[in-house]
């Protein structure tokens, strides 16, 4: 049963990754790279969202089939990633808009066309995939476009049960999974509504699909890795997180994108991370805004040093 992470824009940043990393997922995506950015070598794109470790995989968005298949050769040829996902599902507006996302699903044969150029213009030993919805304006094709994918020589599909107009409301429908997963021979990994090791297990045994792909599950719970592998293996969980280990790793975040920006420019983006790790905690509210008044990493380091004290 396969772990993976979710390319998630804003999220899956290179710090975060080293972090999910110590907990072994079997993989792990870059945050979404727009196939327009990189056509245009922007600088973030290229210097940040893709600054790739050994063995992580980049997700490409987009529409245009010439353009789809550039970003592919690019990302694989020059920085040596070995796993390329096409998305067919982001819900947001600013990615429909544009008819990306999963506003590709209005046409299953041209999803057909971009898959089957990137596989014919990358090398045999690069894996290709596709992460999709179950549905969009009313139209529930999933078990089509799994189809496809499978034809067309993807290694696994991710279905997010939720169609693009639920976004992420709802709850996600894990037996259209599961028809996708009794409908086609590739791997099959389910993706939504997993927050806890419970949710991966009931989820995975009802659908049979051959892994799950965490999303937002993992903000502030990167444990979630590691306690799902429990109930799997050993039929109970056996990390129980508690507030000094949410400090702890709270203190490790901080530390290592300090580390990671050469610059040693103060990311705002770091106190997102920072509040989802201490909430729940004994008077989190407090140093939840403590935290998002913070100006530099010093300022962070003590306020958690300061939590950590309060523990004690």
């Amino acid at each position: 049963m396969k772990i993976y992470i979710a390319p998630l824009a804003g999220v899956t940043d290179y710090t975060f990754r080293g972090i999910l990393r110590k907990f072994d997922p079997d993989l792990m995506f870059t945050e979404m790279v727009s196939i327009n950015a990189l056509e245009m070598k922007n600088d973030k794109t290229l210097n940040q969202i893709l600054k790739i470790r050994e063995g992580e995989a980049v997700q490409i968005f987009g529409k245009d089939v010439e353009k789809m298949v550039f970003s592919a050769k690019y990302i694989t040829e020059n920085l040596g990633v070995k796993h390329i996902d096409v998305n067919a599902g982001c819900p947001v507006n600013k990615v429909i808009k544009n008819g990306y996302g999963a506003a590709l699903l209005e046409s299953p044969e041209h999803i057909r066309r971009i898959l089957s150029e990137i596989r014919k213009n990358i090398a045999d030993d690069v894996n290709l995939s596709l992460k999709t919805r179950v549905g969009y304006k009313g139209l529930k094709q999933h078990i089509l476009i799994g189809k496809i994918a499978e034809e067309v020589g993807c290694k696994h599909i991710t279905i997010h049960g939720r169609t693009r107009e639920q976004m992420y409301s709802g709850k996600a429908d894990w037996d259209l999974i599961k028809e996708v997963k009794e409908s086609i021979n590739i791997e099959v990994i389910g993706n939504g509504d997993i927050f806890t090791a419970e949710d991966a297990y009931e989820k995975v045994t009802h659908s049979g699909v051959d892994g799950v792909m965490l999303a937002r599950g993992i903000c502030g719970n990167p444990w979630l890795i590691s306690q799902i592998r429990e109930r799997f293996r050993d039929g109970e969980i056996i990390t129980e997180v508690t507030p000094e280990m949410r400090l702890n790793m709270a203190m490790e975040h901080v530390l290592s994108a300090k580390l990671n920006n050469k610059n040693k420019k103060f990311s705002y983006e770091i106190r997102k991370y920072l509040c989802w790790y201490v909430k729940g905690l004994r008077n989190s509210a407090e140093l939840k805004n403590a935290i998002n008044q913070a100006q530099s990493y010093e300022e962070l380091i003590k306020l958690l040093e300061r939590a950590r004290e309060n523990l004690r």
